[in-house]
């Protein structure tokens, strides 16, 4: 079926502006809940990978834009995620919840690290205190929601693929 191919972009965008404005609103701006990167990581574990690649690159490009960073720096740190899962997911089998739970923590942190290695080639900004303060609470609640949101994408995918889900890799 095609439609869930050409409604791609459309979930993409919605997911990111749930994720940066309501999400945003309903935490105060204190923790960032990124939904996103556990798609992202869905995707490398489950979804062929020209489409999760496409995916994850659409997710990158749109939290590029409404983030207001260093353009292109959500793409590039999606993108490394999304092919790090696709090798895990080679390598391990993918549907253990510890293996979601540390995968997920490990690739926030992945995600901060980038973050604050870019500002700092960039902007000379020292960044590494937010590693404790922001990230490693960030990262903490993105490990504890991802096998929510994995049974959630799973819903949602083998909806798409008329009650046959698509075998893990």
């Amino acid at each position: 079926m095609m439609y869930p191919r050409l409604l791609l972009p459309l979930a993409a965008l919605l997911l990111v502006i749930f994720q940066t404005s309501v999400l945003n609103i309903f935490f105060m701006g204190r923790l960032n809940v990124e939904i996103s990167l556990i798609l992202v990581i869905y995707a490398g574990f489950r979804m062929n990978v020209l489409m999760g690649a496409l995916l994850s690159f659409l997710l990158g490009f749109f939290l590029d834009c409404t983030m207001g960073t260093i353009s292109g720096v959500f793409t590039l740190v999606y993108i490394c995620i999304f092919f790090i899962s696709v090798l895990v997911s080679m390598r391990v089998y993918t549907e253990q919840l510890h293996l979601i739970i540390g995968f997920s923590f490990l690739c926030s942190i992945f995600e901060g690290l980038m973050i604050v290695s870019i500002y700092k080639i960039i902007y000379d900004a020292n960044l590494l205190g937010s590693i404790v303060q922001v990230f490693l609470p960030q990262a903490l609640m993105v490990s504890l929601l991802s096998p929510l949101f994995f049974k959630l994408f799973n819903f949602f995918e083998v909806s798409f693929h008329d009650g046959n889900p698509q075998p893990a890799k």
